[in-house]
């Protein structure tokens, strides 16, 4: 039994804290409700951007902070400001996009919240975004007339680039040559792909967090089931796996809960934050 008071709870939307339908269930605001009123910081921490952060998690008493983009940015959502920004070289992102120019993909790019695709992106959406984050996808993403030429035009770096492919043998090939420029790759869901400063990820966007807050590793817990999420399981003193994590993700974890469609972090919450033995 895990028996270090959680002071903050790092929790990823898709497949994690959103079900299927992407919805917050009740049982699971009841119980991030209940954490907050016990002083708990509730986090949203996820490959979104800021802009697609849903509604209902934001009305949440106890969200103060996000971990957006995979950690590439860290937002302070009262005062509507970034904490911090580790963005992706403009060298290495115009490297990696010419890279996936080669492949059957859609890749699109994440750059100060927002999220930035293409027309000929909008309509390729219906083949390679899974029918469950289409309508998501589509509604937050601005339409530029050419990426590589809006990224040309970032002399920061970028925030994120994400990719969806239709082909796992094309996605590997595809890995590898992304990986080989020094980047940090990972995924969050069958045939994606998203890339990152090298360094940047969920984990080192919660210890950071959690440093300014005062808050030691100990106090963390933090719950996923992509492989986007591995480093943020590893880095809480209490990483929760959901029953529909990736493998590498439940092998990182502390605790494996119910599924998102059963109200797995509920049930985390309920056990190890509001203490409820019998869940």
């Amino acid at each position: 039994m895990y028996t270090s008071p959680i002071r903050l709870i790092a929790v990823d939307l898709d497949g994690t804290v959103l079900n299927d339908r992407k919805q917050l269930t009740p049982r699971t605001a009841a119980a991030l409700a209940a954490a907050a009123a016990q002083g708990v910081e509730i986090v949203p921490a996820t490959g979104r951007t800021a802009a697609g952060l849903p509604a209902e998690l934001l009305a949440l008493p106890g969200v103060h902070y996000a971990i957006t983009s995979n950690g590439a940015r860290m937002m302070d959502l009262a005062a509507g400001r970034p904490l911090c920004e580790l963005y992706l070289a403009q060298d290495k992102a115009l490297a990696a996009f010419d890279i996936l120019a080669r492949y059957d993909c859609m890749a699109d790019l994440f750059q100060d919240g927002q999220g930035y695709t293409t027309a000929a992106n909008r309509a390729a959406a219906y083949r390679f975004v899974p029918e469950n984050l289409r309508e998501y996808v589509l509604r937050n993403r601005a339409v530029v007339p050419d990426l590589r030429a809006f990224i040309a035009q970032q002399a920061r770096g970028v925030e994120k680039l994400t990719v969806f492919f239709l082909d796992e043998a094309e996605r590997r090939r595809a890995w590898a040559e992304v990986a080989a420029l020094g980047v940090d790759v990972v995924s969050s869901l069958p045939l994606n792909m998203e890339i990152n400063a090298a360094g940047v990820d969920k984990g080192a966007g919660l210890l950071a967090l959690a440093a300014q807050l005062g808050l030691p590793a100990g106090a963390l817990m933090a719950c996923g089931d992509g492989g986007n999420d591995t480093a943020m399981i590893k880095a809480a003193g209490l990483g929760v796996a959901m029953a529909n994590a990736f493998p590498e993700v439940k092998a990182a974890a502390r605790f494996v809960t119910a599924s998102n469609n059963e109200d797995g972090v509920a049930l985390a919450v309920e056990r190890f934050v509001l203490g409820k033995e019998d869940v």
